[in-house]
């Protein structure tokens, strides 16, 4: 006696092919005789595939019941696999199969990150995909991406490179990482959008990650470098950036109006970025995050430093007259536009080597400020602060070198106290 079907699920047939004609022909078993409908040769002998048929939803273009069939070498084996599907169904986990490909799915993905995050953000997001991961796995369906083709791809990173810059080596940890973030974030919205079930990220193994060595300056090298700058175009940046930890883009994304030299603070809420030529070359942006976003208090000296800046500036302005493309900005070219981070650093880079310092980056700066701020005792939440850090477990992971340090230096100090105190403390029958 055949077996009742269940809710939702359709029939349930054999289906033969016949070798002769090519016709299809279906019944509900392996009938005998069976014979071909078209060309009536005997089709009894030949193996035929069992078809398992049932609806799993609407379809939301025509209203219609979306239809499914499922196929098996046995009744048994196209049964389980229907009865699979209608187990996710029910369970509200059925993602229905589709062609959209990884390289279509990203495209639209960052599309609609746009305005959502940071334009730093999105800029690298956007590098990542087009440089690295739709040249490399752009072409696989959605559905047929494993974790083996992500993993495969990382470590082909790290070790063959792919670099945008064409030079030899591979890519850095930190690079490689990125990627990830990037493909992992896209896969999680399409979780959500139920284009996927399973995100092939979560099996991956990140490379290990190599920090980048600080090269935070010393007291004596700080002072020296002053020296060697002073009477430079960006000598007040440098007195700025050394009592403020402020990022590059930060630092040259300032204007007058967010000074203020009666309170002494200066707000920090744009930066500076490069991007490409159809998109401007260099614009004004949102900070990185919302904590970036800061209002810092400035000493009065700082402040006397950018009030004669100011005045070279005003001066600049009267030699060019209406040439002089005013932005508002307080560190800005001859002509009162914006200052090319690269050229930036290049004259920073020269004042490091005519000053016979090591040749660090400018990103050091902010580590140097950090460094002698904390040495100097100030509160690591008001480093914190002053840095832009989301929380102050980052600023304490980033310094954690100094932070042990100064752990030793206080346990020195306690300990001292104690031993004071016990030298100190009568002897019993002595109060």
């Amino acid at each position: 006696m055949a077996k009742r079907r269940g809710n939702n699920e359709g029939s349930i047939y054999l289906r033969k092919k016949c070798p002769s004609c090519k016709k299809v022909s279906c019944a509900p078993g392996n009938k005998k005789p069976w014979n071909c409908e078209k060309c009536g040769k005997d089709l009894s002998r030949i193996e035929g595939r069992w078809a398992a048929v049932a609806t799993i939803g609407i379809k939301p273009q025509t209203g219609k019941p979306n239809r499914k069939t499922f196929y098996g070498k046995t009744r048994r084996e196209a049964v389980e696999k229907m009865q699979g599907v209608l187990s996710e169904v029910r369970s509200g986990t059925y993602v229905e199969p589709t062609n959209i490909t990884l390289e279509q799915w990203l495209n639209s993905w960052l599309d609609g990150r746009k305005g959502h995050v940071a334009y730093s953000t999105w800029r690298n997001y956007r590098n990542m995909i087009k440089n690295h991961l739709i040249p490399e796995v752009g072409k696989v369906k959605m559905v047929n991406l494993k974790t083996r083709d992500i993993q495969a791809l990382l470590n082909r990173k790290m070790e063959e490179g792919g670099r945008k810059d064409r030079k030899k080596g591979s890519l850095s940890s930190r690079t490689v990482k990125y990627i990830y973030q990037t493909l992992n974030g896209a896969l999680k919205q399409a979780i959500k959008e139920r284009v996927i079930v399973f995100n092939p990220c979560e099996s991956v193994e990140l490379p290990k990650q190599h920090k980048e060595e600080m090269k935070p300056l010393n007291w004596q090298e700080v002072q020296r470098f002053l020296q060697e700058a002073e009477g430079n175009r960006y000598y007040a940046a440098y007195i700025l950036e050394l009592s403020t930890g402020l990022r590059k883009g930060e630092l040259l994304g300032l204007k007058w109006e967010d000074l203020d030299f009666e309170r002494g603070t200066l707000l920090v809420k744009r930066q500076l970025l490069r991007v490409g030529k159809e998109e401007g070359g260099l614009v004004l942006s949102e900070p990185k995050t919302k904590r970036s976003s800061r209002k810092l208090t400035l000493d009065q000296s700082v402040l006397n430093t950018l009030k004669e800046h100011r005045k070279k500036q005003a001066q600049e302005k009267l030699l060019l007259g209406e040439c002089y493309q005013d932005q508002g900005l307080i560190f800005a070219t001859e002509e009162g536009k914006p200052v090319e981070p690269r050229n930036f650093t290049r004259k920073f880079k020269r004042i490091l080597k005519s000053a016979g310092l090591p040749d660090i980056r400018f990103h050091d700066m902010r580590h140097t400020f950090a460094t002698l701020a904390l040495e100097a005792g100030i509160p690591a939440k008001v480093v914190q602060e002053y840095l832009g850090h989301s929380t102050i477990t980052m600023t304490l992971d980033t310094y954690s070198h100094l932070t042990q340090d100064m752990q030793t230096e206080s346990a020195k100090i306690i300990a001292g106290f104690l031993e004071n105190g016990k030298k100190n403390r009568p002897l019993a029958g002595q109060e």
